[in-house]
């Protein structure tokens, strides 16, 4: 979406709402279910897990707030900049999310899980 923005007509207010609405709904189901899936997985887990991954998702929902508020005061700013900064903002909360998670839980990462088994 975010190379489509870049080379179209830009962040608009309506891209504004179209973005905003996806991390507000979408990004709380996919971690739902994410949550619920690695929790059955990895069931001995469990109580270790559960609460440390919904403090992260209220991580993730805080950046989602801050994207969505850098997007209306980067309207004026070059799109090659919007983009990079966009992109950044998503990369950065998701590399300290995985690093506390290895930190926390090494035993989980030591485990071989396959992608589509958790889908």
């Amino acid at each position: 979406m975010l190379v489509f923005l870049t080379f179209k007509e830009g962040l608009t207010w309506d891209w504004i709402l179209i973005y905003s609405g996806w991390l507000i709904f979408f990004h709380p189901v996919l971690l739902t279910y994410l949550s619920n899936q690695l929790c059955d997985h990895f069931s001995h887990l469990y109580s270790q897990i559960r609460p440390r991954f919904w403090r992260f998702a209220l991580q993730i929902l805080l950046w989602d707030s801050l994207m969505i508020l850098s997007l209306i005061c980067l309207s004026g700013v070059a799109l090659f900049l919007q983009g990079n900064l966009l992109i950044l903002g998503h990369l950065i909360p998701s590399y300290r999310t995985c690093q506390s998670l290895k930190r926390d839980f090494p035993q989980a990462y030591q485990e071989p899980i396959s992608f589509w088994n958790i889908l």
